[in-house]
This record gives structure tokens, sequence and C-alpha cells, in this order.
């Protein structure tokens, strides 16, 4: 069975319109939640609507239990890759935080064998240049 992991701007243009990527989410597969998109969303929630939201939807991924948090491994491939990315791409991880979590998200989806589907093609495009992991960009 296809397993899907969903980037965090992909929830919140769902939160935002329900019939947002339909095709994703009504799709053949199984859609996980990573514990770092997941902190991400928690992050961005500032108002009584969004942590609602955001609430809800790490209930229920902890109901079916599909959260997926990053390995040991994972966080040693993040860190190659990071590496890689400062010295192959000119990444400044210094003035780009996001980038160490995405890294995270791709680890995490090459160790579980899922999709991970983003709309972040620039720095997604990049890490897997060097890091080879499922992704489709939408």
């Amino acid at each position: 069975m296809l397993k899907k992991l969903i980037d965090t701007n992909i929830f919140i243009d769902r939160f935002s319109n329900l019939h947002t990527y339909q095709d994703i989410f009504l799709s053949d597969g199984i859609i996980y939640l990573s514990s770092v998109v997941l902190m991400e969303l928690r992050a961005g929630a500032h108002t009584k609507k969004s942590l609602r939201a955001v609430n809800e939807l790490s209930d229920f991924f902890r109901r079916v239990d599909r959260i997926v948090a990053p390995s040991i491994n994972d966080y040693e491939r993040a860190g190659r890759i990071l590496a890689k990315l400062q010295s192959e791409k000119g990444y400044d991880i210094k003035k780009c935080a996001a980038i160490t979590d995405d890294c995270l998200i791709a680890a995490s989806a090459r160790s579980m064998g899922a999709v991970l589907y983003t709309q972040n093609k620039k720095d997604f495009q990049a890490i897997q240049d060097i890091f080879d992991f499922m992704v489709s960009f939408v």
C-alpha cells in the first residue's frame, strides 16, 4: 500500500479549503503525519480556529497511530544532507532553519518508504539532488 507523508504547506492549504488537494487525500494510499510537520503547524497556530484545526489533526493521527517521528538514523542522515547542502548547494543553514526540518522530513519519508507530497520544490529538489527519496511536487 502506498504511504503518503504530507508536508506542512499542503496541510495549511487544506485547512483553508477542504477541497484543495483532494486527489492526494482521497486517492489510494495511507496518509501519515510527520512529527516535524506537526511541530511546524503548532508553531504557526496563532488563532483559536487554527489551534483547534491542529488539535483535531493531531488527535486523529494519534488515534489511528500514524504519526511518524524521525529516528536517530534519520537525524544522522539529515545532518549529512545539511552538510552537503551547504558545501554543494551554497545553503546557509544559520539563516534558514526550515531546511533542517525539511531534511528530517525527507529522511523520515525514505525510512518509512513513503512519498513526500509538497509544494516546496526549490528546497526538496535540492535535497533530492543529494539524497534519494520519493517526492511528488504539487
